[in-house]
């Protein structure tokens, strides 16, 4: 009986689909196409980090949707201006984030950030609140945590 690759000690008829190696139960991944072994259920990492044109439109929409009407909610209520702008542009980095599957990439806090500034210069904020919420987005979306 062939042995584990990774458990030498270990007895299994169980093989990598891709690379036909023997892993055993602590080993395998179950994948939509069989088990594999470890090393090849590993993702690519440019599978992880590129973002697909559909996500990126998801992304834009969501931003586009919270940034703008969230600016014009602000200017209409015109309470804690900057407060409230650099809270509603993380809400905007958020929204685009969970929009585009959850990646944390630059090109989405540009989306983010893009939003934030739309909605300052449609809504007539201002600069100040354009740059507060254009950094709030980007950040909330390559930061971990708010």
């Amino acid at each position: 009986m062939p042995r584990c690759s990774y458990h030498p000690n270990v007895e299994t008829n169980v093989r990598c689909v891709e690379c036909e190696r023997p892993i055993c139960p602590k080993d395998f991944v179950s994948t939509p196409v069989g088990y594999k072994c470890p090393d090849c259920a590993r993702q690519l990492p440019s599978a992880r980090r590129t973002v697909k044109p559909r996500q990126l439109v998801l992304a834009t929409l969501a931003a586009l949707g919270v940034g703008v009407g969230g600016m014009f909610l602000v200017g209409l209520l015109g309470i804690g201006y900057w407060i409230v702008t650099i809270l509603l542009g993380m809400l905007t980095g958020e929204a685009a984030r969970r929009a585009s599957g959850g990646h944390r990439t630059r090109p989405i806090a540009a989306v983010a950030g893009i939003g934030m500034v739309l909605g300052a210069i449609l809504s007539g904020a201002g600069f100040v609140a354009m740059v507060l919420g254009a950094a709030a987005a980007s950040v909330s979306v390559l930061s971990g945590r708010w």
